[in-house]
């Protein structure tokens, strides 16, 4: 069994994963917006990482013919510690900051879809906004106990580096679309944390079709998360749950990628077909 100091100098990090700026791709992990149609999606990222890692998703609805805005989330896509002075509040205005930017491009239908931290903030878009369709994906509404772990001894550990990455490795090896930081900040794990329990605590405010997916191994979202939605919104037009099997909690950048970014298009145009339908 490793010791104390082991493990410590295992997940402690160093200068370059605080201060060094990932070798990006620029071409995935940067903002995305493409004019298209009356028809808006917004495609959110999770904690810690890029727009690359919803890039699959986002690329599914520009091929529908779909407005499409995938922005960085704030303190993301540059260094460890520009994340560490990001905040909940923070992510959750540039959220609605993109939600009034598809409705200021003319977008008549907003759809809003999330990974993970991105799940949860689109949520919380649909308690506040109209919107016509929410997309959660592995979206913690409560975290498993290893991340409630992390966050617990954040002010011991504040920031984790991923054991990879000690050779000077990325963290996403030859996978471009799971472009992230070399470690991640369990200090905001508390933001996260907030936000979540905000969203739960008035589900029952969400009206919208609903597409709640999840992974089967994933290891940061509870899998209670699912029944907690199925509770609490008692409200929602319309749910459907999806487990993907070979997945783990970045089902958007894993093994299913293609299938998962299927499913979410596969939602958004069968409401919007539905509307079409129902206006004739």
């Amino acid at each position: 069994m490793p010791s104390f100091i082991q493990i410590l100098k295992e997940y402690l990090p160093d200068k370059s994963v605080m201060d060094v700026r990932p070798p990006f791709d620029d071409d995935l992990s940067q903002p995305l917006f493409v004019k298209g149609s009356t028809v808006g999606c917004l495609v959110l990222h999770g904690i810690g990482g890029t727009p690359a890692n919803v890039r699959v998703v986002a690329d599914a609805l520009v091929q529908k013919g779909y407005t499409v805005l995938s922005p960085t989330l704030p303190g993301h896509g540059e260094t460890v510690r520009a994340q560490n002075r990001s905040t909940g509040a923070e992510w959750l205005a540039c959220a609605r900051e993109s939600y009034q930017r598809l409705k200021d491009e003319g977008c008549e239908q907003i759809y809003a879809l999330g990974l993970s931290l991105g799940g949860i903030l689109c949520g919380l878009l649909a308690e506040e906004e109209w919107l016509d369709g929410l997309a959660l994906i592995c979206a913690p509404i409560k975290m498993t106990r290893y991340l409630r772990t992390a966050r617990a001894v954040s002010f011991i550990l504040p920031v984790v580096r991923y054991p990879e990455t000690r050779d000077g490795s990325t963290a996403w090896g030859d996978n471009l679309y799971k472009q992230m930081y070399g470690g991640f900040s369990t200090t905001k794990l508390v933001d996260l944390g907030r936000l979540s329990r905000r969203l739960k605590r008035n589900l029952a405010r969400i009206v919208c079709p609903t597409l709640v997916v999840s992974a089967k191994f994933d290891d940061k979202v509870d899998p209670v998360s699912v029944e907690i939605f199925r509770k609490h919104a008692v409200n929602v037009e319309s749910v459907e749950y999806v487990l993907f099997e070979n997945s783990p909690h970045g089902c958007t950048y894993g093994p299913e990628k293609e299938q998962v970014a299927a499913k979410c298009a596969e939602f958004v145009s069968g409401l919007v077909d539905k509307k079409a339908s129902a206006s004739v």
